[in-house]
C-alpha cells in the first residue's frame, strides 16, 4: 500500500524534472542565403562552449546553436554593400559566472566559393575549425582557455595573427602555397603546434619565450629558427612568436 502511494509522487517528480530539463535546452537554426557579394568579412565570437566550423553549404552560411539560455544569448546577422558582406555570429555569456556547459554547441557551415577575412574569438572551451581549401585573405584568432584545432591547409593565407591564451592550439598550414605567409603569434601558456609543408621556406623568430621550441632539424641563430629552404624556395612562411610559457612545435606534413 505504501509503495502504491509513493509511486505517483516519484512519477510526478520525474515528469517535473523532465519538463525543467527540456525548458533549459534551446536551439537556434539560421540560414544566410547566398548573395552576390564575393568578399565576406566574418566575425565569430563565442564566449564559451564548443565551436565547430567543418561543413560546406550551398548558401552563404548555415548556423546551428544548441544551448542553455542561462549561458548563452546567440545572434546571427548579415549585411552587405556592393561586393562586400559582413557576417556576424555571436554567443555571449549571460551570467557573471564563466562556467559554460559542454552542451552549448555552435556548428557553422560556410560557402567555400567566397573570399573571407576572418575574425574568430573564443573564450572558454573547445574549437574545431576546418577551413581547408577555403579562400582566406587574412585571419585573426583570439583564443581563451581550452583546446583549439584550426585547419588552414591549401588556403595560402597571406596574413595570420594569433592571440593565444591557456591550453593547446594546433594550426595546420600544410598543402600547396601560392604566396608567402606573414604570421604573428602572441603565445600564452600551453602548447602551440604548427604543421607546415616540407617544400617551402620556414622561419620562426621567437622572443620573450619561456619553454622549448621543437623543430625538424632547423638551423638556429639567436632568436631565429629556419629550415634549409628559407630564402631559397619559391614561397616562405615566416612566424613571429612573442611571449609564452610552454612549447612551440613545428611538424612537417
Amino acid at each position: 500500500m505504501k509503495i502504491t502511494k509513493i509511486f505517483p509522487v516519484i512519477f510526478i517528480l520525474l515528469c517535473s524534472f523532465s519538463s525543467f530539463t527540456q525548458e533549459k535546452n534551446s536551439e537556434l537554426k539560421q540560414t544566410i542565403k547566398s548573395s552576390k557579394a564575393n568578399n565576406i568579412k566574418a566575425l565569430i565570437h563565442i564566449s564559451g562552449g564548443r565551436l565547430f566550423v567543418n561543413d560546406e553549404t550551398s548558401e552563404l552560411a548555415d548556423v546551428n546553436f544548441s544551448y542553455n539560455k542561462e549561458d548563452w544569448d546567440p545572434t546571427v546577422s548579415y549585411a552587405e554593400k556592393d561586393n562586400f558582406g559582413k557576417l556576424t555570429i555571436v554567443a555571449k555569456i549571460n551570467s557573471k559566472e564563466h562556467n559554460i556547459d559542454d552542451d552549448n554547441i555552435c556548428k557553422i557551415a560556410l560557402d567555400k566559393k567566397k573570399n573571407y577575412s576572418l575574425g574568430l574569438v573564443l573564450g572558454l572551451g573547445e574549437a574545431s575549425i576546418n577551413l581547408k581549401n577555403y579562400n582566406i585573405k587574412k585571419a585573426l584568432f583570439r583564443l581563451g582557455v581550452g583546446t583549439f584545432d584550426v585547419n588552414l591547409a591549401n588556403t595560402s593565407i597571406p596574413l595570420l595573427k594569433v592571440e593565444a591564451g591557456i591550453g593547446e592550439a594546433k594550426f595546420d598550414l600544410s598543402g600547396n602555397w601560392k604566396n608567402d605567409l606573414t604570421a604573428i603569434i602572441n603565445a600564452g601558456i600551453g602548447e602551440i603546434t604548427l604543421y607546415v609543408p616540407d617544400d617551402v621556406g620556414v622561419k620562426l623568430i621567437v622572443s620573450g619565450f619561456l619553454g622549448s621550441v621543437d623543430t625538424p632539424g632547423y638551423n638556429k641563430q639567436g632568436k631565429e629558427h629556419s629550415n634549409k629552404l628559407y630564402g631559397k624556395a619559391k614561397h616562405n612562411l615566416e612566424f613571429t612568436i612573442k611571449g609564452a610559457i610552454g612549447n612551440i612545435n613545428v611538424v612537417e606534413k
